[in-house]
């Protein structure tokens, strides 16, 4: 058994189209001291949600009906839609391709995990969103991330 990490004072954002799953997501976050969780389960649910509760980490299904997830990560990042274009956002994925990887990648996921997902797995993600932070760069009033070898080169 491993002991969970603590990070308390922050929010997540939870969206996933499956209750169930959501529910399984929502006990490893409370099991790491992650108390302040709101859900959506489709694209309008958690546009509203993103606007309101300003979460400071987004957990997205890549899998949401209608290319939800891509329409829901683009307009994350983008400066016309969002005043939060900076929000951390981890992409879990039940049938991870090369293709949807740097999609996601590509439309400014900070980390992708792939579905079942475990606790420690899940920790391991959200220290790494929280403890080492990604730069970021605006193109094309977007905001994308500075890729990991790149930023870690810099500093």
């Amino acid at each position: 058994m491993h002991i969970a990490p603590s990070f308390p004072n922050l929010s997540v954002l939870l969206i996933d189209a499956s209750a169930h799953y959501r529910r399984i997501v929502r006990t490893m976050l409370y099991q790491a001291q992650l108390n302040r969780i709101f859900e959506a389960h489709d694209l309008t649910q958690a546009a509203s949600t993103f606007i309101q509760k300003q979460p400071n980490i987004v957990i997205l299904d890549w899998d949401l009906p209608d290319g939800g997830s891509i329409k829901c990560l683009a307009a994350i990042r983008s400066f016309k839609t969002s005043p939060f274009t900076k929000a951390p956002v981890l992409v879990m994925m039940e049938r991870p391709d090369r293709r949807s990887v740097l999609q996601a990648a590509r439309l400014g996921a900070h980390e992708i995990i792939t579905k079942p997902i475990s606790p420690n797995n899940l920790w391991l993600h959200l220290s790494g969103i929280i403890n080492m932070p990604r730069r970021y760069k605006e193109v094309d009033g977007k905001i994308t991330l500075v890729p990991r070898a790149i930023s870690n080169a810099i500093f």
